[in-house]
């Protein structure tokens, strides 16, 4: 079950994204598609599922297409993979991709239970401007504040603090590859969330169901997956890597395709 008040609480800024009002219910169980005129921002395709209900945003010129790809697919396929794919046909001729689906987690005052731990610190303006945000990339690079743990003058968990608008304040947050496993990232995000929570706002952030350990981290602290988003982006056509994490600290994890098998198509990460 989702938490209703966590919906209410996010609904303001939901509404935004989409440029028109969430729907309490699927009418007649199937998603509604809108073209939203001079749609650019946040992108030119936004959509959500929350709970059964499914919502699409499209620029006009886009919808007739988009709407083939959305009432043709289960809202299972469509926010998978598979829908991933299916509406990048779409938008890649527009010179766009669709990232997603990325769960959205959200926590209130009645559900936050943050780490007791006095490690992090709030970073100064200096401190933020000498952060390697290509270490700290999943980070806010002009966060409204950022917490930081320390070792011998070394940064070495961060978490940062975007404004999203209506109340929506988002939690990004890195820890260094070879320090994983030590609650650095429940730490800092415990710290952000507090502050947050203290300014009066609601907590947010989001973690890919293949990114098991942040999605653990987020749940941790009391934070409850509300709703999963879909984007389009400008740029390439980009994939998510595979699942992170283990589903026990001593459990092997193996490949269950062979390397021949998998997505040659695939190429490197680029730069910027």
């Amino acid at each position: 079950m989702l938490n209703s008040r966590l919906i209410d609480r996010a609904r303001p800024w939901i509404e935004e994204q989409l440029g028109f009002p969430l729907p309490l219910r699927a009418p007649r169980g199937l998603p509604i598609i809108r073209a939203v005129p001079g749609r650019e921002k946040p992108a030119p395709l936004w959509a959500i599922r929350v709970g059964a209900v499914v919502a699409v945003s499209v620029r006009p010129e886009i919808e007739a297409e988009a709407r083939r790809v959305v009432l043709g697919l289960h809202p299972d396929q469509l926010f998978s993979v598979l829908g991933t794919y299916e509406l990048s046909r779409v938008m890649l001729p527009h010179g766009a991709a669709v990232w997603g689906p990325v769960p959205n987690y959200i926590a209130d005052e009645s559900t936050w239970q943050p780490a007791k731990d006095s490690r992090p610190v709030r970073l100064s303006k200096r401190q933020i401007a000498a952060v390697d945000w290509d270490t700290f990339w999943h980070c806010d690079k002009k966060p409204l504040g950022a917490f930081g743990i320390y070792e011998a003058g070394r940064l070495e968990a961060l978490a940062t603090v975007a404004d999203h608008g209506e109340s929506m304040w988002e939690i990004g947050v890195d820890v260094l590859p070879d320090l994983k496993s030590r609650g650095l990232g429940r730490a800092v995000v415990s710290a952000a969330g507090d502050w947050i929570l203290e300014s009066g706002q609601t907590v947010h952030a989001t973690a890919a169901f293949w990114n098991v350990p942040s999605s653990r981290t987020l749940r941790s602290v009391g934070m409850q997956y509300v709703f999963s988003t879909m984007t389009a982006r400008p740029g390439p056509f980009r994939v998510p890597p595979q699942a992170l994490g283990r589903p026990l600290p001593d459990a092997e994890v193996y490949d269950q395709y062979p390397r021949w098998a998998m997505n040659q198509d695939i190429l490197p990460r680029p730069e910027g």
